[in-house]
C-alpha cells in the first residue's frame, strides 16, 4: 500500500491531522496566493474569525518540501500577528505571497503555539550521507523556531542508531516513535520534521509544526551498521573489563584526552594515516617514554584504540600512565578509580585531562588541587605521599643539569644524519621505508614524546604563576611572546621571502617538508604546493618579537617561592626550563615531521613504481609495508597491497557513516548519545571582529588577512596561516597546551583552540564573529 504522499508544507499538514496518532498538528487555514490578490480583506476576516490571539503566516510554494528539494526557508514565514489586527494581517498576507513570486502557491496560518518548552528539527535519517540514524536537534526554549533560524545559543544534537533501543528520556522516546509513525503514513523513510513541546496542564504535548522529505539521498545501510556497531560494543566490553595489569574498576574511550587524535589524524582518517601514527607514537613508544620519565611502565598497552577506523584514546590506560612509578599500588588505585570518575562526571573536560582531571606533575597550585582529593576521602598521609612523588618527578624532570628533556633534545640532532644514511643508500625501496620509520621512532618521535611531557610541565608550572598571582595574564602572555620557536621562524622568513631577502628555493629547503596534515600521504607538502598554502607572496610584516626578564624583586619572591614548594632550581633556571622546553617540543617536532614526510614521499613514489596512485595508498596498513622487509610472501607485493588497501577503503566507508560520540562512557553510548557540551579553550586576552574564513585546503592560499579562520584540526603544518595576518583562528579539535594554542599566545593572536563539534559548526557557517578571548566569548555578528 502507498503511503499519503507528499503536498507541499500546508497540505501535508492538513493530511496528517486525524491521522497522526503520538503527536497533534495545530489547528490551520490554508489560502492560495490568487485569493489574497483578489480579496485580501476577505481572507484576513476569515482569519480573524478564526482565531483569537496570535498567528503565524507561512509561505506554502509549489516548489516548497518537494521530494527533489525542499527550499527549506527560502521563502518568508511572519510569526506574531495578532488575529485580530486587520491591518497587520493584511500586510503579512502581502509579503508572503510576494516572497514566493509569480505562479499560484499557498500560504499556511495557524495559531501560535504558546508554553513551548523544548523545540526542533528531527531528520530520520543523517541528512548528509544517509546513515541510519535519527538526528535530533533541539533546544529548551520558548521558541520554536530557534533550530531552523540558526538563532539558537544553546541547542543540543541527539543521535540513534534507528535500530537501537528506544532512549530513557520520555521526550526524545516520544519523538522517535512519532518519527516511525510518520514515516509509516508517508512510506518514506527520508524525513525532515520541525516540532515542538508545549505545556498543557500539568503535562506536555509533542507538536508537529513541519514535514518535508529529505531531497538528498543514498542507501540506507541499515545492516552494515548494524553489525559495525556491534563490532564495536564487544570490543568495548571486553577492553572494559578489569585487567590484571591496570589499575581501575573499568575504561572511558575518547578522540581528544593525551596524545589527541582527533586533532592530529582527525576523527575519521585514512589507514595509512591511523596505522603510522599507532606506529611512530600510540602502540609503545609513548609508553616508553613516560616510563623513562618517572611514571608508570606501560610498555606493552597500545593506548590508541580503532574502533572500524575511528581512533579512540583508552582513558584508563592514559591515566594509569600519569600515576608516578613510586606512588604505592594502593593510592595508585584510589587515584585511576577516581580520575575515570571524575571525567564520568564532568565529560566536557576530556580534551583537558591534564589540567582539569588528572595530576602529573608538581606546580605551585598543586596544595589546592589536593584538596578536591581530600574531600574525595583521600587521608592526609595518602595525599602527603602524592605530593611528594609529584614532586621528586618534576624535580628529575627540570633539573637544569641532568633533566631528561636535555638528552632528548640532544637525541633528535642524530636523526637528520640517519636518515640521509638510508636515503643516499642502495638499499631497495621497501627497506628505505622500514629504516625510515625505525629512525623516526628512535630519533625522533620518542625523543618527542619526551620533550612535549616536558612542556606540558612547563606551561603547568607557567599557569599556576599565573593562579597564585605571581604573573598576571599579560606577563604570561608577554613570556610566550618572547619564545623563539620554528613557527616564528618560519614566519621570520616568509618575511624574508616577501622581502626578496631569500629566494623561494632556499625557503623550500628548510620548510619545504611541512604539510597540513603530517600523517597524510594526501596532504601535500609546502613544496608541492606552494600556491595553495601561500598564494602570491606580498610584502608581510615580520612577526613581533618581545622581551621579557623578571625584575630583581620578582626573582626574590620567586627564589624564596621555589625553596618553599621543594623545587631544586633557580628563579631564572625555571624560566630558563620553560622555554627551552616549549620551544624544544615544536623543534624537535619540525625535526621528526620532516623525516616523515619524506617517508610518505617514499611510499608514494613505491605505490606508484607498482601502478598504485596515492590516493589508494593512503588506505594500506603501513605494517604491510613494514612486513616484506623481513617477509615473504606467497603471493606478489602488489597483490598483498591491494589487498588490505580494499579491506580499509571498504572500512573508511563504512566509519563514515557511522556517528559516534567524542567519549564513550557506556556501551549505550555507541548507539544513542546527546554530543556532550564543551568548553572551548580561550586563548589570549583581546577581542576582534571579522569575517569568517571556513576551512578548505582550496581556500586557505587566499586572501586571509584580518579574518578570523575555523579549521578543523591543526597541526603544525598550518604554521602558514600566521604568516597571513589572520585576526583570529577557531578549531574544533584540540587542548589548551597544543601546539596551535601555543603557537597563538605567543603571536598574539585571538583564538578558540578545541570549540567542539557543536560550536565550531555554527561558528564557521557565520558571516562575521566577534571573538573575545578576555571575555571567553564569541557572538555571531
Amino acid at each position: 500500500m502507498g503511503g499519503l504522499g507528499f503536498q507541499g508544507k500546508a497540505r501535508n499538514l492538513q493530511n496528517l491531522q486525524g491521522i497522526l496518532r503520538g503527536a497533534k498538528i495545530l489547528d490551520l487555514l490554508i489560502f492560495k496566493t490568487s485569493e489574497i490578490k483578489r480579496d485580501a480583506l476577505s481572507v484576513a476576516k476569515s482569519i480573524t474569525a478564526s482565531f483569537s490571539d496570535e498567528v503565524i503566516i507561512r509561505s506554502a510554494a509549489q516548489n516548497e518540501d518537494e521530494e527533489s528539494a525542499s527550499n527549506a526557508g527560502a521563502f518568508l514565514t511572519i510569526p506574531c500577528i495578532h488575529s485580530q489586527a486587520i491591518d497587520s494581517l493584511l500586510s503579512a498576507l502581502e509579503r508572503v505571497s510576494e516572497s514566493m513570486g509569480e505562479g499560484e502557491h499557498e500560504l499556511l496560518v495557524q495559531p501560535m503555539l504558546q508554553g513551548i518548552t523544548l523545540g526542533g528539527v528531527v531528520m530520520s535519517v543523517d541528512k548528509e550521507d544517509s546513515a541510519p540514524y535519527v538526528v535530533v536537534n533541539f533546544e529548551e526554549s520558548a521558541k520554536s523556531d530557534g533550530i531552523t533560524s540558526g538563532s539558537s545559543t544553546k541547542h543540543q544534537t541527539f543521535y540513534h542508531f534507528r535500530h537501537a533501543s528506544l532512549p530513557d528520556q520520555p521526550r526524545l522516546r516520544a519523538l522517535i516513535e512519532t518519527i516511525f509513525e510518520l514515516e509509516a503514513i508517508f512510506d518514506c523513510e527520508y524525513l525532515d520534521v520541525e516540532f515542538a513541546f508545549a505545556k498543557e496542564g500539568e503535562s506536555e504535548q509533542l507538536y508537529i509544526l513541519q514535514v518535508r522529505p529529505i531531497a538528498k539521498r543514498a542507501e540506507i545501510l541499515h545492516q552494515e551498521v548494524f553489525e559495525a556497531l556491534e563490532k564495536i560494543r564487544i570490543k568495548f566490553e571486553k577492553l572494559n573489563r578489569p585487567h590484571p595489569n591496570l589499575l581501575g574498576n573499568r575504561t572511558i574511550f575518547g578522540v581528544m584526552p593525551d596524545w589527541n587524535p582527533a586533532e592530529i589524524i582527525g576523527i575519521k582518517p585514512r589507514y595509512l594515516a591511523l596505522s603510522l601514527y599507532k606506529e611512530l607514537v600510540t602502540d609503545s613508544v609513548w609508553a616508553y617514554q613516560r616510563s623513562n620519565y618517572g611514571y608508570r611502565n606501560l610498555r606493552s598497552h597500545p593506548l590508541l584504540v580503532s574502533f572500524v577506523g575511528i581512533p579512540y584514546i583508552d582513558t584508563r590506560i592514559s591515566f594509569n600512565s600519569f600515576i608516578p612509578e613510586n606512588l604505592n599500588s594502593k593510592i595508585a588505585t584510589k587515584l585511576a578509580n577516581f580520575y575515570l570518575d571524575k571525567l564520568a562526571n564532568s565529560p566536557e573536560n576530556h580534551d583537558k585531562v591534564e589540567f582539569e582531571i588528572i595530576l602529573s606533575c608538581y606546580h605551585f597550585n598543586l596544595p589546592q588541587k589536593l584538596g578536591e582529593l581530600q574531600k574525595e576521602g583521600f587521608s592526609q598521609e595518602e595525599l602527603k605521599r602524592l605530593e611528594f612523588a609529584l614532586l621528586e618527578l618534576t624535580n628529575a624532570m627540570i633539573d637544569p643539569i641532568g633533566g631528561l628533556y636535555k638528552k632528548d633534545l640532544e637525541k633528535i640532532k642524530k636523526l637528520e644524519e640517519k636518515f640521509q644514511s638510508i636515503e643516499s643508500s642502495e638499499l631497495a625501496d621497501i627497506d628505505k621505508i622500514y629504516w625510515g620509520i625505525e629512525y623516526c621512532k628512535r630519533y625522533g618521535t620518542l625523543p618527542f614524546a619526551g620533550v612535549a611531557r616536558a612542556a606540558f610541565v612547563a606551561v603547568q608550572i607557567l599557569d599556576s604563576l599565573v593562579q597564585i598571582g605571581f604573573l598576571n595574564s599579560q606577563e604570561k602572555e608577554d613570556f610566550l611572546a618572547s619564545l623563539n620557536t620554528v613557527s616564528k621562524k618560519l614566519s621570520e622568513r616568509i618575511h624574508e621571502l616577501s622581502s626578496g631577502k631569500i629566494s623561494k628555493e632556499e625557503f623550500l629547503k628548510e620548510y619545504g617538508h611541512l604539510r597540513a596534515g603530517t600523517y597524510s600521504i594526501l596532504s601535500p607538502s609546502y613544496k608541492e604546493a606552494f600556491e595553495s598554502y601561500f598564494g602570491d607572496i606580498k610584502a608581510c610584516k615580520s612577526p613581533l618579537k618581545k622581551e621579557f626578564c623578571l625584575s630583581c624583586e620578582k626573582k626574590e619572591i620567586l627564589e624564596n617561592l621555589l625553596v618553599e614548594h621543594g623545587l631544586r632550581i633557580s628563579a631564572q633556571g625555571l624560566f630558563d626550563f620553560i622555554k627551552e622546553a616549549i620551544e624544544g617540543r615544536e623543534l624537535v617536532k619540525f625535526g621528526f615531521t620532516k623525516v616523515l614526510s619524506r617517508v610518505l614521499e617514499m611510499v608514494e613514489a613505491f605505490g606508484g613504481r607498482l601502478e598504485i596512485p596515492k590516493e589508494e595508498m593512503a588506505h594500506l596498513d603501513i605494517k604491510i609495508l613494514l612486513g616484506l622487509y623481513a617477509n615473504l610472501e606467497g603471493i606478489t607485493a602488489k597483490e598483498r597491497l591491494l589487498e588490505d588497501i580494499l579491506f580499509h577503503k571498504e572500512e573508511f566507508a563504512l566509519a563514515r557513516l557511522l556517528k559516534l560520540p567524542p567519549i564513550i562512557l557506556d556501551s549505550k553510548d555507541i548507539y544513542s548519545y546527546v554530543l556532550p557540551s564543551s568548553h572551548p579553550n580561550f586563548i589570549g586576552s583581546g577581542r576582534v571582529q571579522a569575517e569568517v574564513v571556513d576551512e578548505s585546503m582550496e581556500g586557505l592560499g587566499g586572501e586571509l588577512e584580518g579574518k578570523i579562520v575555523c579549521v578543523k584540526s591543526a597541526d603544525p603544518g598550518y604554521d602558514f596561516l600566521f604568516t597571513k595576518g589572520i585576526a583570529g583562528l577557531i578549531t574544533c579539535y584540540g587542548g589548551v597546551n597544543s601546539h596551535m594554542a601555543i603557537r597563538c599566545a605567543e603571536a598574539g593572536i585571538c583564538a578558540v583552540i578545541g570549540a567542539g563539534e557543536e560550536y565550531f559548526e555554527r561558528w564557521r557557517r557565520a558571516r562575521f564573529l566577534e571573538l573575545d578571548s578576555a571575555s571567553c566569548k564569541v557572538e555571531i555578528l
